[in-house]
């Protein structure tokens, strides 16, 4: 049987349904801890998150120390089976890439609504590198958060978003 996990909030609207049409088992035994390491800071310790609330909670606290320095910072979150995202923190939209833990091709972004490079999106890769992304790779910040989460449940390529090779 496979294994779904959902956000606690949604247990109660999604787990009760779901079980009463007995279409899945929500044995949390049966699913395997999420476990991912977040990197703010270049010089940092890695961040590691057990959980929905965790990753939040991180996110929320990077994208805070980005407004407050009134730019946009951007952090990586590595799978433990190596592979990786940096996303893109501190406004209402974001870029992610995605790498592979081989460190081998293919390496993909995010793919935006807009076909257009300019105007850039300036960030800071661990409140330390200027980075510039391309217009064509921004989507909305919730929509990343989605695929960072799905990410750190799967530690594959997140399927929530549309992704270009790069």
């Amino acid at each position: 049987m496979p294994c779904l996990r959902v956000k606690p909030d949604h247990l109660l609207h999604v787990g009760i349904v779901l079980t009463a049409l007995s279409l899945i088992d929500l044995n949390p035994l049966q699913c395997p801890a999420m476990s991912a390491r977040v990197t703010v800071h270049e010089k940092g310790t890695a961040t590691t998150v057990l959980d929905y609330n965790q990753l939040d909670a991180v996110l929320r606290a990077a994208s805070e120390e980005a407004r407050s320095k009134n730019i946009l910072g951007a952090i990586i979150i590595e799978s433990e089976n190596g592979n990786s995202i940096t996303m893109v923190v501190g406004g209402d939209e974001t870029v992610l890439g995605f790498d592979y833990g081989h460190g081998n091709h293919p390496y993909y972004a995010s793919k935006g609504a807009s076909e257009r490079n300019e105007p850039f999106l300036t960030c800071y890769l661990s409140f330390q590198h200027h980075t510039e992304f391309p217009r064509k790779n921004v989507i909305p910040y919730n929509d990343g958060a989605k695929a960072v989460a799905q990410f750190v449940d799967s530690g594959n390529l997140p399927t929530c978003i549309s992704w270009e090779e790069v």
